[in-house]
């Protein structure tokens, strides 16, 4: 079983994300075509899409903040998104995170995708 973790930016289209979703968009191709090719030896592959969580230490791996990076054109259009971002309606959990591994771990379906957290469950659907 190989369980890969990307995010829940692949469930629908988030501004000030492209580069993130990018690469995890990649992860997400990777792991689906990678599904389809280990089948045969009775391999399973499947992702995690974990929502916004911002209790996670995740944050803690850059030493700048994210809004530094934005170039003074994108301020009047960024402001209100990292305003949101401040104050989400939903989130996501590390044990949300912990628990869909473990569903994707052991589910022997060819279910590909789950989502974990509450947000990314809301995306999904």
């Amino acid at each position: 079983m190989v369980v890969n973790v990307t995010s829940s930016v692949t469930l629908a289209p988030m501004p000030l994300a492209a580069a993130y979703t990018a690469s995890k968009q990649a992860i997400e191709g990777f792991t689906g075509s990678l599904a389809h090719e280990l089948a045969a030896f009775g391999v399973r592959a499947k992702l995690v899409e974990p929502g916004y969580a911002p209790t996670t230490r995740f944050s803690q791996n850059i030493d700048f903040a994210i809004e530094d990076m934005i170039p003074e054109a994108y301020a009047d259009f960024a402001a209100p998104i990292f305003a949101a971002f401040a104050n989400p309606p939903m989130t996501t959990k590390e044990t949300d995170v912990a628990e869909a591994v473990f569903r994707a771990a052991t589910d022997d379906t060819d279910r590909l995708r789950y989502p974990a957290g509450a947000d990314a469950v809301a995306l999904a659907a």
